[in-house]
């Protein structure tokens, strides 16, 4: 959810979906929060905002690619696996060329 002190410049064009499903783990499978997507997901975020990017951020369910998770979906776009923070300029350079296909 956004913070009260940041507020988007422009209605979003279209949603990016980052997988933040955490699992019991009883069966000792991998999550994409266990691996840190809930950060991520943060991080992205204010880089959105930051950059006034016309996308937003939605936490979502499993995305069933637990194993190479997390994952990340840019809305009629690329899908991104194995999402950490050393790929965020990759990634908010993909949503930044969304958005210029998107206002062509």
């Amino acid at each position: 959810m956004f913070e009260a002190d940041h507020i988007p410049s422009e209605k979003p064009l279209f949603n990016v979906r980052l997988c933040t499903n955490k699992r019991f783990n009883k069966d000792e499978l991998p999550s994409c929060a266990g691996r840190g997507s809930k950060e991520l997901a943060h991080k992205i975020e204010q880089i959105l905002l930051d950059q006034s990017i016309p996308a937003k951020l939605i936490r979502s369910p499993c995305m069933n690619n637990c194993r190479i998770g997390p994952n990340l979906k840019i809305q009629r776009g690329d899908l991104f696996n194995e999402v950490t923070e050393d790929r965020l300029d990759e990634i908010i350079e993909a949503i930044k060329a969304e958005v210029t296909r998107r206002k062509a």
